[in-house]
């Protein structure tokens, strides 16, 4: 009996201790205001992930693609189905695929901003996981999303104890 007992406690340390070293990259969801972490999203290297929302005047959806480069977060596009007001518009680096015009970019950032709105039906989409932002925060709050290494226990900490 002391035999399993002890086996168990050294699997116990064992995971724990693996859990504690292990690092993931997790996209970093935080209160703007109160700096409160209200979800973290796990992303692999190279790995894209998108804002997606419905323009608030021409009611048409824009896609805004980033990765996570060198602990910076990195817009490499932004594809809309036509030009509307506040879009980024230049005619290099551009091309029409399908239905939508792709807007090819390296834009570098620590972090970013967003508010998240009413009528825009914002969400985050990580592979085929989409979550409205509004999971993350009530709307008119504003979000901030930063790329971080944290062990994968910290990770798994903030995973179940933040957004619904």
């Amino acid at each position: 009996m002391r035999i399993r007992l002890l086996l168990a406690l050294l699997a116990c340390g064992v995971v724990v201790g693996v859990g504690s070293t292990t690092d993931v990259t997790v996209l970093h969801i935080q209160d703007a205001r109160t700096g409160e972490t209200t979800g973290v999203e796990r992303i692999d290297p190279g790995q894209e992930f998108a804002i997606h929302y419905i323009h608030s005047f021409d009611k048409t959806p824009i896609h805004e693609v980033y990765v996570i480069r060198d602990g910076k977060i990195v817009q490499i596009r932004e594809e809309f189905q036509y030009f509307a007001i506040g879009l980024e518009y230049t005619e290099r680096d551009q091309e029409r695929v399908g239905n939508f015009t792709v807007l090819h970019m390296e834009r570098a950032f620590d972090s970013f901003s967003l508010r998240v709105a009413t009528y825009t039906n914002q969400s985050l989409v990580i592979g085929d996981e989409r979550t409205p932002l509004t999971d993350y925060a009530e709307r008119w709050d504003t979000l901030t999303f930063s790329a971080e290494r944290m062990s994968y226990l910290e990770y798994a900490y903030y995973k179940t104890t933040t957004q619904a």
